[in-house]
């Protein structure tokens, strides 16, 4: 409509002209939960939560669109080298990486004992590009903290083939203000220094509890002293655990905290809608027989350095493949600035419900329960009618298949310096049928130039690096195209960044195809694309049949002066019947 006159006026006769109907579905709603079936075992980073069972008789109609996990995560810092660490270590020593669905692996959906999503290594890299494309920025300012999703800026990205303030590797916690704007020629970074994302998702750790519990969090008198405690562990916040300087120079073995610098016990919420878009499709269902299995990512990492330096030792993943924790820079001002020094080395260690440094005996004063759990809301109906006489209900839904490719753009030199001009063609394992995209992921190839000590180390492991949340920073892939079948997706291979990001990025998970410029959504725009979340779509929509299963082939040419791994996520339709009222699946492709 382009005539905008009056559009008030016509509102309001409108309103006034209508009458406003009578709302009143349900009579009640309740909620409940389901724990966990690991019998207070979590060493593998396997979680089993089976519903099957605990919901039966339940009544109402449960909803999986709005339910939840709730998944005590535990990050523990500690001491480790022949030298102690030179000073205390507070609590914005290190958060969550962006998007706390980084800490979910990979996932196995059961629906009426019918195995409906399967574990794929590298598919939960599927969660981070959903978030980017389809959340808008009122959802972030509504849930960020919840979902510790607060993107993190382009401009603050840093790289040094050796230990640095911020690390070696790419590093992306930095926190310092901008200095003069390029006040050199040869400018060797932005000057804006600070990651804003980074910086918000610190403001998320947890309130104190002093190392003798003598001042309460944030000296707020409702914390009182002792009190701090016992109210975090009452209504499940989560808190930091501060520790004396005197226990981290403590001798090996005198306690079972001795070394300890700090611990984070963070009560996280994961929404099942933001693990697998299954679940927006599965609203109502009077008798969910829903059962998952979540791999947890777990594991240590060792830094060492000086007071104002820090490189990577090593990244040791016990279970999944990313490091879903970040360090803070050691720059001047910042969280870890004088902590290091010679022959120090400290080591963070992260899991549920414990880890390396933390058994899960341990955390019951911190936490109200030793579990995670799974929150079902369940209405019950008014007049059910409507769904008793028409039970079934068709389901249409995307899944993901994932391929990491390994050295397939080249490899990256000890010094880099001009283009490798590597090209590539990757055949994806297997046949999809009723593919609705293809992306493509570029992370930076690290067997040489990039770490000092941890060579080979991939960014996402990285614990000084935004990575899975951006990719290989200035990553130049150009002469790209998808194949499905025999038919090529472009007309013309792919090469500049305004045509990729307009006619393919841009209208991924977009409202109306990013048409609709009144409402939008997207929490990445083109400089943010081009410079650090450089992920390149092929809609393949068009191209692809239903029930015809068709070869992907995808080629370009690596334009950076860096070697690169990349990341195929394959994303297609699918299709499942089931009955709203027993939970039972009658078919599934």
């Amino acid at each position: 409509m382009s005539d905008s006159t009056q559009l008030a006026d016509a509102y309001l006769l409108q309103s006034a002209l209508k009458t406003d109907p009578p709302i009143d579905v349900s009579k009640s709603k309740s909620v409940a939960y389901v724990v966990d079936a690991n019998q207070g075992s979590y060493n593998s980073g396997l979680i089993t939560i089976d519903a099957t069972s605990q919901l039966t008789g339940s009544r109402g109609f449960g909803s999986l669109k709005d339910a939840y996990i709730t998944l005590p995560y535990v990050v523990t810092a500690k001491s480790t080298g022949s030298t102690d660490i030179a000073e205390n270590i507070n609590r914005f020593a290190c958060a969550l990486k962006c998007n706390v669905a980084n800490v979910v692996d990979s996932l196995t959906v059961e629906l009426n004992g019918k195995k409906i999503v399967t574990e794929t290594e590298f598919k939960g890299f599927w969660s981070n590009l959903r978030a980017m494309t389809e959340l808008s920025q009122d959802e972030v300012f509504k849930h960020g903290a919840d979902m510790h999703l607060y993107p993190d800026s382009w401009y603050s990205i840093n790289f040094s083939g050796v230990g640095g303030p911020t690390g070696d590797g790419y590093s992306n916690n930095q926190l310092e203000k901008g200095g003069k704007l390029d006040s050199t020629i040869s400018q060797a970074q932005e000057p804006i220094q600070f990651n804003n994302g980074f910086f918000h998702r610190l403001l998320l750790a947890p309130p104190i509890i002093d190392s003798t519990e003598a001042t309460g969090a944030n000296s707020w008198a409702s914390f009182d002293t002792t009190a701090t405690k016992q109210i975090c562990q009452q209504n499940g916040k989560g808190c930091f655990r501060e520790y004396s300087y005197s226990n981290i120079t403590a001798a090996n073995g005198s306690t079972q905290d001795a070394k300890k610098g700090g611990q984070w016990f963070y009560m996280l919420k994961l929404r099942l809608v933001d693990l697998h878009p299954i679940f927006k499709e599965l609203d109502l269902l009077a008798n969910p027989q829903l059962k998952l299995r979540l791999r947890i990512n777990a594991g240590t990492v060792e830094i060492s350095g000086t007071s104002t330096s820090m490189r990577l030792e090593s990244t040791t993943m016990t279970s999944g493949q990313t490091c879903p924790i970040m360090i803070a820079s050691a720059a001047s001002g910042n969280a870890n600035e004088g902590l290091l020094q010679a022959s120090a080395k400290l080591s963070f260690s992260f899991g549920p419900l414990g880890n390396a440094f933390t058994p899960t005996s341990q955390i019951g004063e911190y936490f109200p329960y030793t579990t995670s759990r799974l929150y079902i809301p369940f209405y019950h109906l008014k007049n059910s009618t409507s769904i008793i006489q028409k039970p079934l209900k068709t389901i249409r839904y995307h899944d993901c298949f994932a391929q990491m490719f390994t050295k397939v753009a080249g490899i990256s030199p000890t010094t880099p310096g001009s283009q490798l001009n590597a090209p590539f063609a990757l055949q994806v394992s297997g046949y999809k049928k009723n593919v609705k995209y293809v992306a493509l992921i570029p992370f930076a190839e690290t067997s040489a130039g990039h770490f000092e000590i941890a060579h080979g180390t991939p960014q996402y492991q990285s614990p000084f690096d935004s990575a899975p949340w951006t990719c290989m920073p200035g990553a130049s892939i150009r002469n790209f195209q998808v194949q499905l079948g025999n038919d090529n997706v472009f007309s013309s291979s792919q090469e500049y960044d305004y045509e990729t990001f307009c006619d393919e990025f841009s209208k991924l998970g977009a409202i109306n195809g990013d048409l609709s410029s009144e409402v939008s959504n997207g929490l990445v725009d083109s400089m943010q694309w081009s410079m650090a979340q450089r992920i390149l779509v092929a809609d393949c929509s068009r191209l692809s049949q239903k029930d015809v299963p068709q070869a992907i082939q995808i080629s370009g040419i690596n334009g950076s002066a860096t070697g690169m791994n990349l990341l195929v996520l394959v994303v297609y339709e699918r299709e499942l019947e089931i009955d709203r009222l027993t939970g039972e699946v009658h078919r599934t492709d």
